[in-house]
Order: structure tokens, then sequence, then C-alpha cells
């Protein structure tokens, strides 16, 4: 069986949204030999899924959504090759549209997690707001990426959230690791948050797998 892990690990001072708080795990007073760690991470923090509630005044949290809504089929897009700061049009997913089908999960491959640790992280490619609306159009459940954001961060962007979140298609940014999957084949994928309630999102352990092998191996 082939399962691929596509989660950023979280770790004190990790990337993370500007303004948003900054991750840090420490060591807590224990007895030894036992030992705790306390964590202080934002719903946003590393692989993470936004709810409609992260951005729409009216919109649920995360934790009204079904497991069922975390674990999907789906195929990777590719959409490599879009620089700094620069738009993904609609026609990457022209080739990707017949085998598509409603309720599943389309997810962007732009190599940009190779910049995970650098200055060039924020200043990502993202979704134009005609490919957002494509995204909707198809039916899908949710959308993910690996970038920090489907909007601009460096221009404060907000439409493609605002678009998506209103449609009732998640969100999950700041996937790894996407190389290791075929674009336009379907795979099975899990985005499972951390089981909170009435919240804006959670970070997720974000993993694909291969549906022609069993996820649970028997014998």
């Amino acid at each position: 069986m082939a399962l691929y892990d596509l989660s950023h690990r979280i770790v004190s001072g990790m990337p993370h949204f500007p303004g948003d708080p900054v991750p840090q795990i420490t060591p807590a007073a224990t007895e030894p030999p036992w030992r705790v760690s306390s964590l202080a991470i934002g719903s946003h923090t590393g692989t993470h899924v936004d709810a409609p509630s992260h951005f729409l005044p009216d919109g649920r949290p995360i934790g009204e959504y079904p497991l069922e809504r975390f674990v999907l089929q789906g195929i990777v897009v590719d959409a490599a090759g879009f620089g700094m700061n620069q738009a993904i049009p609609e026609d990457v997913l022209a080739r990707y549209r017949e085998g598509f089908k409603p309720g599943w999960c389309l997810v962007l491959r732009t190599g940009w997690d190779r910049h995970w640790g650098d200055e060039s992280y924020y200043r990502h490619p993202y979704l134009s707001d005609a490919l957002a609306a494509a995204v909707v159009a198809m039916g899908a459940s949710l959308l993910g990426i690996d970038a920090l954001n489907v909007d601009s961060t460096a221009d404060s962007g907000a439409t493609v959230h605002d678009t998506l979140l209103r449609a009732d298609v998640l969100i999950v940014e700041n996937l790894r690791g996407l190389d290791a999957l075929e674009a336009g084949r379907t795979y099975g994928f899990g985005f499972l948050p951390l089981a909170l309630g009435d919240v804006d999102g959670a970070p997720v352990r974000a993993l694909a797998w291969d549906l022609d092998h069993p996820l649970i191996p028997t014998g």
C-alpha cells in the first residue's frame, strides 16, 4: 500500500501567515520520567483546513462538518510554472474537467512547497477569481494547494476565500509533497482536522493513497 504524507511538520518558529500566532512547542514542567509538551499554535498553523467561519461572519465552524467531508476522492491539478505573486488562470483545469465528479476535491500542485522556509514562500502563486469560480462550478467539495494561501498574500487578497467558502468549498493550504502524485489520476485523500468545535479552522494531517490498494493491509 502506498500512503503519501502531504503535511508539513509542526515545529517552533515554522512558517506561518503574517500576523498569526507564532508556533511554539516547549517542554512542560513534569515529574521525571514523564514528558509533556506545551503547544502554542494558531488554528491555521502549517497544513490546515479553513472553515467558512474563517472569513464569513455567519459561516459554519469546523466542528459542524462530518468526517466524510475530509475523507474523499480527488485529483491533482498540475498548476506548476507560475511565478511570484502570479494569478493562476482558469485554463489549468481544462484537461481535468471530464474525469472530475462533483463532491470530489481538487488539489493544485504549484510546486511552491520547495520555497518552504524562505521569504519567497510568502510571494506564492494564487488562484485567479475565474479559477475560483470554475472550482465552484465543477462542484468541488474541497480545494487544496501547496502554498500559503489561495489568495495573494503579498496583496492581502480575499476574493478567492470569499468565493470558495461562500459556496461551502473547504480550503486546505500549505500542502507538501504533491510531486509524488500523478496529475489527473484519482486518489483517495484525507484532510483530518483536530476535533475542534466552534472554531474557524484546524491543523490537519493530510495524506493521499492509491485507490487500487487497500487502505488497511489485510493478511
